[in-house]
């Protein structure tokens, strides 16, 4: 298995990013979430060369991530910084009528663009996001803030490679070799980089899980009710830090929204549920 993306560097929105690029026709720009060694290659690996077969698939590590410019104070980038940067993305490629696909925080980042730019999104996908959806109120958001608190515990899951592959959520799920691999040789990279010296900094930052709902209550929940393009929600019914409840608060401030769930699929629902995953993606899009 070939775990070297092959791709270009382009410096936009002043950093040096990788993006790929593959197959032809209508624009598809997919678009990863946040944690430590995740970048675009082991988040779509499955879904872009299916997509590619009739589509302009377009793949970018995001400032910070993968193979792309890591901030020299290696200080983390949140999703409004990023958002910016995946601004300049969608102006560098000239993208119009495109379909944008976003995974956990790159849904936010999908979101925001898609609302910033009518003229230039057609579609937009939101896969299973807790940077998106709204809390649920009182003591229905207790569950899911401890799960996030533990998945997301990068001081803690960083100490070794060991610890860091044992503490992956999907890995714990199901065996998926292929991935393994990708996210090995992530960790590595990410060791020496950067990566994961933003994601302590972060760490160190951050106080409480519940106050991290703040961001798209402020910058994308509010203004869901004038999105007028098509919009599907695919959420995975096994994720604890993201329960389908949220996924369907969500929904409901959409007013083009439609939803599926994959009942027993954890936050990477690309990967363990990816031949469904890939067929709703085909034929939504």
């Amino acid at each position: 298995m070939d775990i070297e993306a092959s791709g270009d560097v382009r410096r936009i929105g002043g950093y040096d990013t990788f993006l790929t690029e593959e197959g032809q026709g209508s624009p598809v720009m997919l678009l990863h979430g946040s944690s430590i060694a995740v970048d675009g290659r082991l988040t779509w690996f499955r879904t872009t060369p299916v997509l590619a077969e009739r589509h302009r698939v377009i793949v970018y590590d995001q400032p910070g991530f993968g193979r792309s410019e890591i901030p020299r104070d290696r200080q983390y980038l949140d999703r409004l910084a990023r958002s910016v940067h995946a601004q300049h993305v969608l102006e560098a490629l000239d993208l119009s009528k495109v379909t944008l696909v976003g995974h956990s925080e790159g849904a936010f980042i999908a979101t925001k663009l898609a609302l910033d730019n009518p003229d230039r999104v057609s579609k937009l996908i939101i896969v299973t996001s807790g940077g998106t959806s709204p809390r649920l109120g009182g003591d229905m958001d207790a569950d899911w803030q401890a799960a996030s608190a533990i998945a997301y515990d990068y001081k803690g899951r960083s100490v070794d490679e060991e610890t860091f592959v044992r503490s992956e959520g999907h890995l714990r799920h199901s065996d998926d070799p292929e991935f393994e691999t990708i996210l090995r040789h992530n960790f590595r990279q990410a060791v020496q980089s950067g990566n994961v010296d933003c994601f302590l900094s972060l760490a160190s930052q951050r106080s409480e899980y519940g106050d991290y709902t703040s961001v798209q209550e402020k910058h994308i929940l509010p203004f869901l009710p004038q999105l007028k393009i098509p919009t599907l929600l695919v959420w995975a019914g096994a994720d604890a830090t993201v329960p389908v409840a949220r996924g369907l608060a969500l929904a409901h401030l959409i007013p083009t929204a439609e939803m599926h769930v994959f009942p027993r699929s954890g936050h990477w629902v690309m990967h363990e549920a990816s031949a469904g995953f890939n067929r709703l993606l085909e034929s939504w899009i």
